[in-house]
């Protein structure tokens, strides 16, 4: 997540992005969203929605069709759209660098002290582990952090104005770290056995810091 830190795989395909070249850059009218299309020498397709208008560029390989993009921007739609929202809501370059009131922090408290309870009562008895403590406070690198030895969970505030899936996959992400330190193999084997998406939930909220 940028929980307990990227992870050696993602740091080395955003460093191979960040190194690909620009083949072509093109508009895409997707019904009716406007897409920027930049294709590059990549294997995957990369979305990105990006402050402060709530832009959404994809990077694709240079031989995709646009049906086959204009396919992947349909099936993620939902998720555009709720990321376009609170993007443009924030008025911001990034989630984690808007500034907050009093007002705002006692709101994102209630949120997350709400919603956590709830996904507790779900997750505990799956993962098998209870934190000793959650505290709710603003990170400017992270989504989340643990402490194995005291079983101690920090959750990023910013997490209570985006989609609750988010604070779910930070949640176990957290969790499962009372299991595993590292992200290593059982790391991994453990929150594919819990969440099978989190990989894509991981790399989409990263898009937004």
């Amino acid at each position: 997540m940028t929980s307990g830190g990227p992870s050696a795989g993602r740091g080395r395909g955003a460093s191979s992005r960040r190194r690909a070249k620009t083949l072509s850059v093109e508009i895409l009218d997707v019904e009716g969203l406007e897409v920027t299309v930049t294709r590059k020498a990549v294997k995957n397709m990369y979305l990105r929605i990006k402050p402060p208008d709530g832009r959404v560029e994809i990077t694709a390989p240079k031989r995709l069709s646009r049906a086959s993009i204009a396919r992947f921007v349909h099936s993620r739609r939902e998720w555009i759209e709720a990321t376009r929202r609170n993007v443009i809501e924030s008025d911001s370059r990034s989630p984690l660098k808007q500034p907050w009131s009093d007002e705002r922090k006692r709101e994102a408290k209630r949120i997350l002290n709400e919603r956590i309870s709830q996904m507790l009562l779900y997750w505990v008895p799956i993962v098998g582990k209870v934190p000793t403590n959650i505290s709710l406070r603003r990170m400017s690198t992270r989504w989340g952090s643990c402490t194995p030895a005291t079983g101690r969970i920090r959750i990023n505030l910013e997490l209570a104005f985006l989609p609750e899936a988010y604070l779910e996959y930070v949640l176990v992400h957290e969790l499962t770290h009372l299991w595993e330190r590292g992200h290593g193999e059982g790391f991994q084997r453990r929150m594919t056995s819990y969440l099978p998406e989190w990989k894509r939930l991981r790399r989409e909220l990263n898009q937004m810091v």
